[in-house]
């Protein structure tokens, strides 16, 4: 029994259903699944190059976090389009620095930023990015899945500021 021929528009309904249910079928696989509440075994230890990457985005994290400092030192006019990026910064700080020894977790001092609001709103734009490709690469490289979860979504975060500073009314804000 010949059904109906396959249309343009059948075809788009059909391949937009596909995408929109795909997220569904992805949800139900458990990527690490939950450790074990019978106390046969503890959980196991973080992989040992995890807390590499940890420590190596902490770092950025805190070299991040003083450019940001040091830019609201030489512009204070720019603390307003800076603070959520500083607070975001400071929350995943505050989440992966738990799994760093205190002793590992570095310290930055603010480097020095020319005074002007492009120049120093133009720094603090490539430390973004820097600081994004350097979370990009630890979350590709992460052994562990929770962790590459993680990191992604301090990429995406510190994305979507990157693309909230790279705004137009935010640079015309900073121009003199």
């Amino acid at each position: 029994m010949p059904g109906r021929p396959l249309t343009r528009r059948t075809a788009v309904v059909s391949a937009v259903g596909s995408a929109l249910a795909a997220p569904l079928v992805l949800t139900s696989c458990d990527i690490d699944p939950p450790a074990s509440t019978d106390g046969a075994s503890p959980a196991p230890a973080p992989p040992p190059e995890d807390a590499e990457l940890v420590a190596t985005v902490v770092a950025e994290l805190v070299r991040a976090g003083a450019v940001l400092e040091a830019a609201t030192l030489s512009v204070p006019d720019l603390t307003p389009a800076l603070a959520p990026v500083a607070a975001a910064h400071a929350d995943h700080l505050a989440l992966l620095a738990e799994a760093v020894a205190d002793a590992d977790v570095p310290t930055s001092a603010p480097p020095a930023i020319a005074s002007g609001r492009a120049r120093a709103l133009a720094v603090v734009q490539r430390s973004e990015r820097r600081l994004q490709r350097e979370v990009g690469q630890a979350c590709r490289l992460a052994a562990s899945g929770d962790l590459a979860r993680v990191l992604a979504s301090v990429a995406a975060s510190t994305a979507q500021h990157g693309a909230a500073l790279a705004d137009p009314a935010v640079e015309q804000e900073a121009a003199p």
